[in-house]
């Protein structure tokens, strides 16, 4: 696929498509992929911000075919199984990895909590910290 990215964002995404679909209750990733393959995964509460990135992206790329940049929520088990993320996340960590990924959980669950704007997220999260023993 040959063509140009404008440093402008252009008035509409010309032959570009966006599809998404919404998250669904135990989503936990925001994935997207061009062709089947994937380009970019984030945490679900970023869905919006995904989207965001995606349009502005085909608003701004002129190619010699259009693009179809496809947006959509998955659950850990969907995305081990559509191999976007290893089946046995955690076997043959060194504890140093364990303790880093463990960090990065409660980072983000804190994230969940503090700019959530939605009681369930929010409750998970909650529950989640307490069952890792980070709140009382």
């Amino acid at each position: 696929m040959n063509g140009r990215l404008s440093e402008y964002d252009l008035w509409g995404p010309g032959d570009n498509h966006v599809v998404t679909l919404p998250p669904s209750p135990d989503d936990v990733f925001a994935v997207t992929t061009v062709g089947g393959k994937l380009v970019l995964m984030h945490p679900i509460d970023q869905y919006d911000k995904a989207v965001s990135i995606v349009q502005s992206f085909c608003r701004r790329w002129r190619g010699d075919q259009p693009v179809t940049i496809k947006v959509f929520s998955l659950t850990l088990q969907e995305a081990q199984a559509m191999g976007y993320l290893p089946a046995n996340l955690s076997q043959k960590q060194t504890p140093a990895q364990r303790a880093e990924a463990r960090q990065f959980a409660v980072t983000n669950l804190w994230r969940i909590v503090r700019d959530s704007n939605e009681p369930k997220p929010r409750a998970e999260a909650l529950d989640l910290l307490r069952s890792m023993g980070e709140i009382q």
